[in-house]
């Protein structure tokens, strides 16, 4: 099962040019796709509405889209960005949690937020974290891992415990094959955490147990790049492994290749 999130920047690369294709191009061969910074009817462009235009050069996927900031764009429009997952597999139920921010003097702050993905019996998260402040991100990173940690008991969007069997009124919460939704415990938490190996919100996620895809198939703390342009080169990119998920970890790498956005995909292979 290959895994692979990426922060496409609304497919902005280097060279400055806006290239879906070439964002579909990269991640094509995943089973699950995680993107960040997908836009719908933000700008003016070839294809305004960036997910539907990602579903159509990734036929075969599932998904979902859930955004962060959601602003009117005119009667019936509304300009979005936010997280994306695509998904071989059928994705089983989502949500979107809007992860807290404050302002902050002279700056642009934008509302970030965690998509939920139900796939079989994986929990996918997709977060896209604050840039401005480490306190800000830790204050989110607390939200998210509460969620996470909760979410087994607390269930899914239609929870009906103690029901084994439909009922005359039952077909509207249930899924396509007649199942209730469930809520599995294994999860996988990936995405643009916007800190390093290391940081206060690094070590908050992995004081929860979650451990680093990366740091297990070899990266050193100061190993790796996933965001190039800044001076020095960082790696905000990660994905994350609850312990149930640690054995089946085969393989882990950062995408040096890929040029569409101002960020690098990470890649995770799990058994």
């Amino acid at each position: 099962m290959l895994l692979v999130t990426y922060n496409i920047q609304w497919g902005m690369g280097r060279d400055r040019r806006i290239d879906l294709s070439r964002i579909a191009g990269t991640v094509a061969a995943a089973d699950v796709i995680a993107l960040q910074e997908v836009e719908r009817n933000w700008r003016e462009q070839d294809w305004p509405d960036q997910a539907a235009r990602l579903a159509e050069l990734l036929p075969g996927f599932d998904w979902v889209y859930g955004a962060g900031v959601d602003l009117h764009g005119g009667v019936g429009r509304r300009r979005q960005i936010g997280n994306m997952i695509l998904s071989r597999a059928p994705i089983e139920s989502t949500r979107t949690l809007p992860l807290p921010s404050w302002p902050v003097e002279g700056q642009v702050n934008d509302q970030q937020a965690m998509t939920e993905a139900v796939i079989g019996e994986l929990r996918l998260y997709n977060a896209h974290l604050n840039y401005l402040g480490e306190d800000q991100r830790l204050d989110q990173a607390a939200r998210l891992l509460a969620m996470i940690a909760e979410a087994p008991q607390r269930g899914g969007p239609v929870t009906a415990p103690g029901r084994t069997a439909l009922g005359p009124d039952d077909e509207w919460i249930v899924l396509p094959d007649g199942r209730f939704p469930t809520m599995p415990e294994p999860a996988i938490l990936l995405g643009d955490f916007n800190c390093v190996p290391g940081s206060p919100a690094y070590r908050s996620i992995r004081a929860e147990g979650f451990a680093d895809a990366l740091e297990l198939a070899g990266l050193a703390p100061h190993e790796g790049v996933t965001f190039p342009g800044h001076a020095p080169p960082l790696r905000l990119d990660h994905i994350f492994l609850s312990p149930a998920l640690v054995p089946r970890f085969r393989h882990a790498r950062i995408d040096e290749e890929a040029a569409g956005s101002d960020h690098k995909p990470v890649w995770l292979e799990l058994a």
